[in-house]
């Protein structure tokens, strides 16, 4: 017998409650800092019905998150300029996946907020054309909001992304650690994607 739609909704809501609470992503070495003193990331999570989507930070300047925080939907991290790796998922009826992995650079401020914006993310290419590439462009909204009260903006974000998972990076020590697998540069790309060697 098949779950009734109500039912899978509930437990998806429920599960992204969960792991939005316990899943978070600390992108830097040390004791946890005060929110006051790092930036903060969080991602976008939508159900529709019988439709998903989402996204989650998989890595800060090649930092990968513990196994027990690959379901994050908040990042900390330190002020500066930082590139930020995530991957956004999709899932209609009882089947999807991650679709697009891409990587941002921004400077980050202390004390602020951003949040990426659910279906703001736009591909420089089509979807057919997305197939045959291994890297294009893209672009995602970011809302900013300061410590200031109503201090809120929102601005778009240049990225790179890849097809269909992966990872990418701007050295092999950015890749998930593996003696097989090495940062492959694309030219006219600031990343380039982690594959395995000849």
């Amino acid at each position: 017998m098949r779950p009734r739609a109500g039912a899978f909704g509930a437990g998806a809501m429920l599960t992204a409650s969960l792991c939005a609470g316990c899943a978070t992503f600390v992108a830097y070495p040390g004791p946890r800092l005060p929110d006051a003193e790092v930036a903060t990331i969080t991602c976008f999570w939508r159900y529709y019905f019988v439709w998903i989507e989402e996204c989650h930070i998989s890595a800060v300047d090649g930092r990968r998150p513990k196994l027990s925080q690959l379901a994050n939907l908040t990042t900390k991290l330190p002020s500066g300029r930082h590139w930020v790796e995530f991957g956004i998922e999709r899932y209609f009826g009882g089947g999807g996946g991650k679709t697009d992995v891409c990587a941002m650079e921004h400077d980050f401020e202390a004390g602020h907020a951003y949040h990426l914006n659910a279906h703001s993310f736009e591909a420089d290419v089509s979807w057919m054309q997305k197939h045959g590439s291994d890297l294009y462009r893209g672009s995602i909204e970011i809302e900013d909001s300061g410590p200031e009260k109503g201090a809120r903006k929102s601005y778009r974000l240049e990225t790179t992304c890849s097809f269909g998972g992966g990872s990418l990076c701007r050295t092999t020590a950015d890749c998930v650690q593996h003696p097989d697998i090495v940062c492959q540069p694309r030219e006219g790309y600031p990343f380039g994607r982690c594959v395995f060697g000849p």
